[in-house]
């Protein structure tokens, strides 16, 4: 018989639900400790590690042209070690450039918190802390005013309640940041700060969400919270997807004494880890009238939510994040009021198809581009298109005049090159200015070298970048990048509210 969970200490729906009740009854006694990882933070959209690193790859080598550095960075970056990546691109960049390119890459004002962060902070009436790796304050906003925030640790929190505790620092504070192991474990040197979080962790039960496969240092991190929780731990439940449990890691996390939740993400979904909170803080029946409403956000296309950071080590994540967003606040019995949220757009049913219309010698530009827009194509958002997607054996031809009728956005990718080209000129723009005139698909024009394109058909439309610039004239061609990303995404996102 098949189950909710396949256990990594049971094989029956009988003890996965006992591993339910355990959590359940641990959540009830108000003292469980809730370990957040930072899949909570690539669910809004925000980069992963590891393109975090392939930013700041390109940084490097725009920055500083030191092609031995740039080798360096992207060769610790392919070996997925992203702790000294990014501690080898600080010192290519200097601290400061570092230091705000990282906290620009990683500012969440204007996301919504996601519908996991939403369901966790539905909890907080009876959690007594929260633990994360997030540098955002995606958490702090899904929690509200009532709940304290700490970047250190100090021997408070083994006494305070409702509050959270950042283990990676607080993204405006940069000298609070901690990347790599021996930082974090520097920060907890001192004998009553490490006294203090013994505490917690070996009188607390605790909770870890919002991890993913392929996260080794999530193994290293539950290893030493292990260490630190003495030799008569309370209980310690994970949930993580079942892809992620191989079978010696399933055996060593259990020898270790931690109850596993594992939740199958085969639909390309985090709804069944959703699932698991609901039960876990779902009324008994005792008379009780039923919930007005569940903890668990309205069904809503939902991809896949990247593994997170370790506060002991660098995370590597490999999967697309979660693009769901919520309209409004979660509630459940004995929850604090909230106000509405502003409804977010939700992704269409189907990627939302964009042409780049470009000339040949705008190859490269084109490829960075579409680099820049990889969080709206792992979020299913958008499908990018252009004649490199061309098959061996189609006509060209009629392959390019099929995608420049259906396609939704169309990017024209302006240079003097463009301009010239009887092709793009004549023929795709021409054409898209006739679909966007009729209302069939929205045309962005793209200023990628200065030419004289003001006159031009598309001239009275609104360009990117904001003004105009042409992205050859940044000093910094990513800023230039994401300006037009965040660009194409508003966009996209009133073609979802008011499609054509």
């Amino acid at each position: 018989m098949s189950t909710l969970m396949d256990n990594g200490n049971t094989v029956s729906a009988e003890l996965d639900a006992a591993v339910i009740e355990e959590l359940r009854e641990a959540f009830e006694s108000g003292e469980l400790v809730l370990f957040v990882g930072g899949g909570i933070s690539a669910a809004a959209g925000l980069p992963t590690w590891r393109q975090l690193v392939d930013l700041l790859v390109e940084r490097v080598r725009e920055q500083v042209g030191d092609e031995v550095m740039t080798a360096e960075v992207a060769s610790l970056a392919r070996s997925q070690r992203y702790s000294e990546a990014l501690a080898a691109a600080e010192h290519a960049l200097g601290a400061a450039e570092f230091n705000a390119f990282v906290e620009d890459a990683l500012d969440d004002e204007g996301l919504e918190p996601p519908r996991i962060a939403l369901a966790i902070a539905a909890l907080r009436d009876r959690l007594r802390a929260v633990l994360t790796t997030n540098l955002n304050h995606l958490l702090e906003r899904a929690f509200g005013p009532e709940w304290d925030t700490m970047w250190r640790v100090t021997d408070e929190v083994a006494w305070r309640r409702r509050f959270i505790l950042k283990l990676h620092g607080t993204l405006k504070e940069p000298s609070s940041w901690v990347f790599a192991r021996d930082r974090f474990l520097a920060s907890i040197a001192d004998p009553d700060v490490r006294r203090s979080l013994t505490a917690v962790l070996s009188n607390c039960p605790v909770l870890f969400i919002g991890f993913g496969r392929a996260d080794g240092n999530l193994d290293e991190m539950l290893s030493d919270i292990h260490a630190l929780s003495g030799s008569s731990p309370p209980p310690r439940f994970v949930v993580v997807p079942s892809a992620s449990l191989t079978p010696f890691r399933r055996a060593t996390l259990v020898d270790m004494g931690f109850s596993l939740l594992p939740y199958d993400t085969s639909d390309g979904s985090h709804d069944q880890a959703l699932a698991i909170l609901e039960r876990v803080s779902a009324p008994r029946p005792r008379g009780a009238p039923p919930r007005s409403r569940s903890i668990v956000p309205p069904p809503i296309p939902d991809l896949e939510l990247p593994p997170s950071s370790s506060p002991l080590g660098f995370p590597s994540y490999d999967l697309p994040p979660d693009s769901a967003a919520y309209d409004d606040t979660v509630t459940m019995p004995g929850a604090l009021d909230s106000p509405r949220r502003e409804r977010v757009s939700e992704p269409p049913a189907s990627p939302i198809e964009v042409f780049f219309s470009y000339s040949e010698s705008n190859r490269e530009l084109r490829d960075k581009l579409e680099t820049h827009l990889a969080i709206l194509k792992r979020k299913g958002v958008i499908r990018g298109w252009h004649d490199g997607e061309i098959g061996a054996g189609e006509e060209r031809d009629r392959a390019l005049a099929e995608h420049l009728e259906t396609a939704k956005v169309i990017l024209l990718l302006i240079s003097a090159d463009f301009l010239a080209s009887d092709f793009c000129y004549d023929v795709e723009m021409q054409k898209a200015i006739e679909r966007h005139e009729r209302g069939e698909a929205r045309v962005i024009p793209v200023i990628l070298d200065a030419c004289d394109w003001e006159g031009a058909p598309f001239g009275r439309l609104a360009s990117l970048p904001r003004g105009g610039r042409p992205v050859t004239s940044w000093v910094n061609q990513s800023e230039a990048f994401t300006d037009i990303a965040k660009g194409i995404r508003k966009q996209v996102e009133q073609l979802t509210q008011n499609p054509p």
